[in-house]
């Protein structure tokens, strides 16, 4: 089988779907398909997966190019492809990919990792992409309450399947050592660390993350809080930091890789998710994998894996209140270190991206 992986979104570029499209071309190609995926100039290879760069104009990693979408067209076209997976519902070349498959009778797909209060009028400015997601053959959601974000826009229930996302085991494990990433950020003898990785955008809940982080500041006065990714509200951020007087107790990472992620978990006494709402929440994941304790919002695709007390300490999303306490308690309760951290060890062994490809393969096998 020959499958045509499209997105905007592709390492170097950092979130999840980047990490997904990568992660799925990578694990489909080890069972034997047969990967090209197509996406924006600058991304970066990876073995035994075939990436085509489309070149053209773009803005904030999304396609607006005709020129770029006609290569897309010819490529899909004469490609010999059994079936085309749009990896990202909310990327121009995703959508762009379902639309051009129908023109040239391909089967497609499209992935939803996206979750989203659906009012009247949300649904009726999403209304164009409502009407493409109907051409697909089937819509992947990474979760439950992404298929239920779907099926609120009205796409129909047969042609949803729910595929969660996975973690790498070879970068996520509880072996991974942390001690270099400590040493790299200058961790001092009895200096804690809060660390979460997102991108800086106001949905992810970077200020939240501050303001509780600005209260635990005095009663905890050894703890250090490093963020890594990148985003619009970076200058924000660290406008908030001088005007909060935390300089030097808040380190601004930037993008990193992914195994330095897993470093930054493992070297992390906590890794917090400060988001009001997940698809899936797959840092939250990874982080569990690595054996350290996760705070993250009591919303979305989190409820599907996540176990408060069990696996995580849970917040009430919006709420710096309910995240500095969750912090502190954790910060404060060796005992229940240990338990989420053996919850969480537990919960990750679940989520593999080898099964994701498995469930995915069996998607395309109906279709093509």
């Amino acid at each position: 089988m020959r499958v045509a992986l499209v997105g905007d979104e592709y390492p170097p570029v950092t979130g999840g779907a980047a990490v997904y499209a990568r992660e799925l071309a990578l694990h489909l190609s080890r069972l034997g398909v047969e990967v090209v995926v197509f996406t924006r100039e600058g991304a970066e290879g990876r073995e035994g997966v075939e990436v085509r760069e489309l070149r053209g104009f773009g803005l904030f990693h999304r396609s607006l190019s005709p020129r770029l979408f006609g290569e897309l067209r010819r490529e899909l076209r004469y490609g010999g492809f059994s079936v085309v997976h749009g990896v990202d519902m909310y990327s121009p070349l995703s959508l762009a990919a379902v639309r051009l498959a129908r023109g040239a009778g391909l089967p497609s797909v499209v992935t939803c990792h996206s979750v989203h209060h659906s009012s009247g009028l949300w649904r009726a400015v999403h209304l164009p992409l409502t009407l493409l997601l109907r051409k697909a053959d089937r819509v992947i959601a990474v979760s439950g309450a992404s298929r239920d974000f779907c099926a609120s826009l009205g796409v129909p229930g047969e042609k949803m399947e729910v595929v969660p996302n996975g973690v790498d085991p070879f970068l996520f494990h509880e072996g991974v050592d942390g001690k270099e990433f400590r040493k790299r950020l200058g961790l001092g003898e009895g200096e804690r660390l809060v660390a979460t990785a997102m991108r800086l955008v106001k949905r992810k809940g970077p200020y939240l993350l501050l303001q509780a982080f600005s209260q635990l500041a005095e009663e905890f006065p050894e703890l250090r809080l490093a963020v890594a990714g990148e985003g619009p509200e970076e200058k924000g951020m660290r406008r908030r930091v001088e005007e909060e007087g935390l300089d030097g107790r808040v380190e601004f990472l930037g993008p990193l890789p992914h195994e330095e992620v897993a470093g930054l978990m493992a070297g992390a006494d906590l890794f917090v998710l400060p988001s009001s709402v997940e698809a899936f929440g797959l840092v939250a994941v990874e982080s569990m994998a690595v054996g350290t304790p996760v705070v993250c919002p009591r919303a979305g695709g989190i409820l599907e894996f996540g176990r408060d007390g069990y696996n995580c300490l849970m917040f009430e999303p919006g709420d710096p209140s309910s995240l500095r306490e969750a912090l502190a308690r954790l910060l404060s309760d060796g005992n229940l270190v240990r338990t989420l951290r053996r919850g969480g060890l537990r919960t990750a062994r679940r989520f593999t991206w080898e099964r994701t490809a498995r469930l995915t393969l069996g998607v395309y096998e109906e279709i093509a």
